[in-house]
């Protein structure tokens, strides 16, 4: 007597392999609480269950030992026990294909390149590895998705013993399937906004190569937060005719913003060399200044400002 009988393609099977020995202690676990729970942790010398590996046909078989096991009593364990399994092999070893296959249908025909923008969904799904609230972000979200996996093959083996677990991530998980789209659409907005910067980093670039040199220096000198005070080499505030604030917001096809502002006022003042005094190089607007101006943009270090800790920068007065 079979009670669930899984199958994998011998891909997926190879990648399973390690979550064999966690399927067999989860049921372990689930049967012996389920039956002594209040001897948690407890376990018998014997289980109603065996667990057998089938590695010529790449399947794993769930057999109940009889008569120990009750379907009325150890049935929904094991349904839970093996769709947790299951459902979190999916989410650990398969998912990036399941983006990939599901990439490839949404941009069919749109011009968009799926290797492309499959980096950014894998940003979205991951967070910030370095930042320890993100990785614990990651972890429930990941915990979220493997959940609904779990909830619709709990029920899948209520009335299935057989599972092939291709055809079921084909044609089935559509809840799970639908919160991977919405990731997809917001990475290729994500992917268009960045390309389309990248494009307007391009022509302001070569709008900034066409022109004269209007000016030999200017400091460009944080504020308090992130702000930014244009000088000139006199360290005083740099008086320019905004004849470019229009200019820069019409190819952003927005309003202008403070750092509009700044990128046009250094485009009207055309300076021959740029000195940034700033607390941080990843400030936004920095990275735009050296995106355009290139090597005409330098930081400054040797300033009594610049020299102090970096721990507060002194705001210019």
């Amino acid at each position: 007597m079979k009670l669930l009988t899984i199958h994998f393609s011998e891909k997926e099977y190879a990648c399973f392999k390690p979550y064999i020995a966690q399927i067999k202690q989860k049921l372990i676990d689930d049967i012996h609480n389920h039956d002594r729970p209040d001897q948690p942790g407890q376990q018998s010398a014997s289980y109603p269950i065996e667990v057998e590996q089938h590695d010529q046909s790449s399947s794993i078989v769930i057999v109940p030992t009889l008569p120990q096991f009750q379907l009325l009593q150890h049935g929904l364990p094991v349904y839970e026990a093996a769709a947790f399994t299951v459902g979190q092999f999916i989410v650990e070893q398969w998912e990036n294909n399941i983006i990939h296959a599901l990439l490839k249908q949404r941009c069919r025909h749109t011009g968009l390149i799926p290797d492309e923008v499959v980096r950014y969904c894998y940003n979205i799904l991951n967070n910030d590895p370095w930042e320890p609230l993100g990785k614990k972000f990651t972890e429930q979200d990941r915990a979220r998705r493997r959940n609904k996996i779990v909830e619709e093959l709990t029920d899948y083996f209520e009335t299935h013993t057989v599972l092939h677990v291709s055809g079921y991530m084909t044609f089935r998980m559509l809840s799970y399937k639908q919160e991977l789209r919405e990731v997809i659409e917001y990475a290729i907005d994500e992917y268009v906004l960045d390309q389309q910067y990248e494009e307007f980093m391009t022509l302001l670039k070569y709008f900034v190569q066409l022109q004269e040199t209007k000016t030999e220096l200017v400091h460009m000198v944080q504020q308090e937060g992130s702000s930014f005070i244009l000088c000139n080499d006199k360290m005083q505030p740099l008086e320019i005719k905004h004849d470019h604030d229009r200019i820069v917001a019409e190819m952003l096809e927005t309003e202008i913003n403070i750092e509009d502002i700044v990128i046009s006022s250094l485009i009207s003042a055309s300076p021959q060399k740029i000195i940034v005094h700033a607390k941080h190089r990843d400030y936004q607007v920095v990275r735009t200044v050296k995106a355009i101006f290139g090597d005409r943009a330098q930081f400054c270090s040797t300033c009594p400002m610049c020299r102090q800790s970096h721990d507060e920068l002194i705001p210019f007065q």
